[in-house]
């Protein structure tokens, strides 16, 4: 017999909460489900995610190992009832969006790690607002004693109220159906029949019943008419009031109708004596207002035919702004008051014409002004001499509200702006040998200059463009100025500047100033453009460096002055910096892989300038800011790096210097960092892997004629690959200070990790080649006198070959790991021979002599100092017998 308890509910693993279609026939499915789809595995933590939002409410420290996860799914998941036993907010003890917006509460600290309960929140006292009064027991004071007053009165008059004696009217005691009270009583109603006669058609004494029913309706009608009579009587002080009134009020209406007859009579005399006179007066005042208004436009026409010569006159005095303004009213006046007259019916487009005639005189005034103001000599610093005149040819074409003007005054100054670069390319091309053809036809020179000559331009033009740009700004505030004064933006409703008009001459004129300040730099950017690779590149850092200084001080300057930075000159220079890099990283990789073919990998000595650089470095502890290469002493053996000996090659100290050239070049030019990144990572990675494929392949027995590619190549190279190594670091640390945030230098990580690389295959190489030597002697040895026997003196002396080969490249520490490898590969070797020759450590002379020959090899190991005497683990005449 099942359980009720399990007859009553589903298990829980025949269907998953969060997938619905899903059946599960099996336990073990629904768990593997969970597991796979509702849980988060971080390593061997397991986060179970099967409950409402994706979060497990069984949890209570949020993840389970693996090993616990099934025992979790079995004891929370697999025979719950999704149904009944979800947990939901209301199972809380206290309604929590009640407790967050209770305003006695205070503001929640450290919500979520508070423990739940009525001491969830805190609690604050509410103060009173600060925007509404106080209002005491004083404020009602005055209200009290009014109203104290009219009620003892009110309760003195109900005191004294003379009560009415009533004689009490006895009632009769009957209650009346309510059907009697009904709108309708229709009788043809056979239940209404027998509610209003109750008896009588069941009954057999048909004569009693109708005298019963008769005295019935009688006493009926004996209530009804007492109850009207009493209300009757109740009412009748109300009527008696009324008739006593009637008579009052006749004689009230008749005061009335007398009243009204005498003011109509009063109407008729003011009608007669005041009324119809005033109103000829008034007929007689329109009269007159008409007569004037004629004399008044007689008198407008009189002054409106003298316009065309008062124009004339304005003119001849340079007062524009009073002409247009003279115009323009004419041309209202004309529109408006005068409209219909024949006379002037020419007169208005006599004075369009006229306006447009002034429009085009401005024009040419204001050409002819800022032709003369902007090529004045660059000595003459006045700002604006004939201030006056331009504000007034200003001001009259800004009162036509015409701005093609602006467009005149971008022209010459393009104009001024190309005419002074003109002159300074004259200057400095008159001073060539004369060998080179120079062709300057019209507006454009058809020319490049060469590097020196570009930063003796840049010299030469920048205070010219400058006080150029100075006069172009002082037109410029002199036109917004003007701009903003009242006669200019008028003062009628019709004239009247609107916003967006004055927003858009700010706007052309701003737009003007950066157009200039973009185009100056454009020109002066494409005379320093080079014309071929090779004639007209950079030859010198120092030169890059100050050509770049001058064009920053001239972008600069430009920008104080106009308000606008163009990056035209930048630009420029950095495509003078990339060609210059092109061209010198072309040189060196060609350098490099000449020097790497034809290096026969032997120690070179190192030059004392390469080595004062290398301990500036170390004093300071990064690349400095200026390489100095310091000379009169000799040569030194090695690298003298941190006060350690690093044995190099010819090929190693080129490529340092190579770096620090470009180090250099980084901090003369910023803008070119990227590019000088990636030339530096393909140095890098060429001298790797030319190394690799020379040293370790072997190619340098046929670049460089070497017979054979012995241990110390070997080792060498992987010295001069902790010299790089150690520089990389240096060399990053130069670019994070000198470039912005965007640079990448993430191949720097990778090109390390290839340099350990293959620095780690140089020595399983050098152990791969000692090892193969030492197991080729093993291969005919037997355990037999004399002892040490010739294949271990054999050992012997290529361990000492081997030391004498890394002395004098590698440190002390990375001979030992060498060693220390070739030790265990030669124990694992002997012991393989050993086990072949089925020699043990059973005390036999053949035991004897196998400890013999180790007592020798150990010696020649201790004797090059390159194990311990008193280390355990490298004792092989104990180890070697074990399996």
């Amino acid at each position: 017999m099942e359980d009720k308890n399990t007859t009553n509910k589903t298990p829980a693993w025949q269907n998953c909460v969060h997938c619905p279609n899903l059946l599960f026939n099996s336990a073990t499915e629904f768990e593997r489900h969970i597991h796979e789809k509702h849980s988060i595995k971080e390593g061997s933590i397991v986060l179970c995610q099967y409950g409402q939002n994706g979060i497990c409410s069984a949890l209570q420290f949020g993840d389970l190992r693996k090993a616990g996860f099934k025992y979790h799914i079995r004891q929370h998941h697999l025979y719950k009832n999704c149904i009944n036993d979800d947990w939901t907010f209301y199972s809380s003890s206290q309604n929590l969006p009640a407790v967050l917006n209770d305003p006695n509460r205070g503001k929640q600290n450290n919500f979520f790690t508070k423990t739940w309960g009525d001491s969830f929140t805190d609690k604050v006292d509410i103060y009173p607002s600060p925007y509404l009064p106080v209002i005491t027991l004083a404020h009602f004071e005055s209200y009290c004693k009014k109203i104290s007053k009219r009620f003892k009165r009110h309760r003195q008059l109900k005191e004294t109220l003379p009560a009415k004696s009533k004689t009490p009217v006895v009632e009769t005691v009957c209650e009346i159906p309510s059907i009697f009270y009904e709108q309708s009583l229709a009788l043809n109603d056979p239940q209404n029949f027998s509610k209003v006669f109750p008896g009588l058609s069941n009954t057999q004494d048909i004569n009693s019943t109708i005298r019963s029913l008769q005295e019935t309706l009688s006493t009926y009608l004996d209530i009804i008419e007492m109850k009207i009579s009493k209300q009757v009587a109740q009412k009748s002080d109300a009527f008696f009031h009324a008739m006593l009134s009637h008579d009052t009020i006749m004689e009230q209406m008749a005061r009335a109708v007398r009243t009204v007859q005498n003011t109509r009579r009063d109407i008729k005399d003011v009608k007669e004596n005041l009324t119809d006179s005033p109103l000829k007066l008034i007929s007689l005042t329109r009269i007159n207002k008409n007569l004037n208004n004629v004399h008044e436009l007689l008198k407008l026409m009189g002054t409106v035919q003298q316009t065309q010569p008062m124009i004339q006159l304005l003119l001849s005095t340079s007062d524009y702004v009073a002409a247009l303004d003279l115009i323009s009213s004419t041309q209202r006046v004309l529109s408006t008051r005068l409209s219909g007259i024949q006379a002037f019916r020419h007169l208005s487009p006599q004075l369009t014409e006229m306006k447009r005639l002034i429009h085009k005189m401005l024009s040419n005034e204001f050409l002819r002004f800022i032709i003369a103001d902007i090529n004045r000599p660059l000595k003459d610093t006045a700002d604006l001499p004939e201030r006056d005149k331009i504000v007034s040819i200003v001001s009259g074409i800004l009162r036509l509200k015409e701005f093609d003007f602006l467009d005149i005054f971008k022209t010459e100054a393009m104009t001024s702006i190309q005419t002074t670069i003109k002159q300074c390319v004259i200057e400095i091309i008159s001073d060539r040998d004369g060998s080179t053809e120079i062709v300057l036809r019209g507006s454009n020179t058809d020319t490049w200059l060469l590097c020196n000559e570009g930063i003796i331009f840049l010299q030469k033009v920048t205070p010219n463009i400058v006080n150029l740009f100075r006069r172009i700004l002082s037109l410029c505030n002199l036109i917004l100025d003007v701009s903003q004064m009242s006669d200019i933006t008028g003062n009628d409703s019709e004239d009247i500047w609107t916003q967006d008009e004055l927003l858009l001459i700010e706007d052309k004129i701003k737009k003007l100033i950066i157009s200039l300040s973009d185009y100056s730099n454009e020109k002066c950017a494409n005379l320093i453009v080079t014309k071929t690779d090779r004639d007209y590149v950079f030859t010198d850092l120092t030169q890059l460096s100050k050509l770049s200084k001058l064009i920053e001080d001239f972008s600069k300057e430009c920008e104080n002055i106009t308000g606008h930075y163009s990056n035209s000159m930048k630009l420029a220079l950095r495509s003078f910096a990339m060609k210059y890099i092109q061209n010198l990283h072309s040189d060196r990789r060609v350098q490099l892989t000449t020097a790497l073919n034809s290096e026969r990998w032997k120690i070179a000595d190192v030059p004392y300038e390469l080595q004062s650089v290398i301990n500036k470095i170390c004093e300071i502890g990064e690349i400095p800011s200026t390489l100095n290469y310091e000379s009169g002493k000799a040569d030194g053996k090695y690298l003298i790096i941190d006060k350690e000996s690093y044995a190099v090659v010819a090929t190693v100290q080129l490529l340092i210097k190579i770096l620090l050239e470009y180090c250099d070049a980084i901090k003369q030019s910023p803008d070119i960092v990227q590019y000088l990144v990636h030339c530096m990572l393909e140095l890098m990675r060429l001298f790797n892997s030319r190394c690799c494929q020379l040293v370790l392949g072997a190619g340098a027995i046929q670049s460089a004629g070497l017979k054979t590619i012995s241990t110390s190549n070997l080792a060498l190279v992987s010295r001069s690959l902790q010299v790089i190594l150690w520089l990389l670091p240096l060399i990053k640390k130069l670019l994070e200070e000198n470039s912005s945030k965007d640079l990448s230098l993430g191949g720097f990580n990778s090109i390390e990790s290839d340099i350990i690389g293959h620095k780690k295959e140089i020595e399983s190489k050098i152990c791969f080649i000692v090892s193969n030597m030492l197991s080729s002697q093993l291969v005919g040895w037997e355990a037999k006198p004399p002892v040490p026997s010739q294949t271990f003196r054999n050992i012997s002396k290529h361990l000492v070959k081997l030391h004498e080969a890394l002395i004098d490249i590698l440190p002390l520490e990375q001979i030992r790991n060498i060693y220390m490898k070739v030790h265990d590969n030669f124990k694992d070797k002997l012991r393989e021979q050993l086990s072949k020759m089925n020699i043990v450590a059973n005390g036999s002379p053949q035991h004897g002599v196998v400890t013999s020959e180790l007592t020798f090899y150990l010696q020649t190991l201790k004797t090059l100092r390159v194990i311990n005497e008193n280390d355990p683990e490298d004792n092989i005449l104990y180890d070697i017998w074990l399996h």
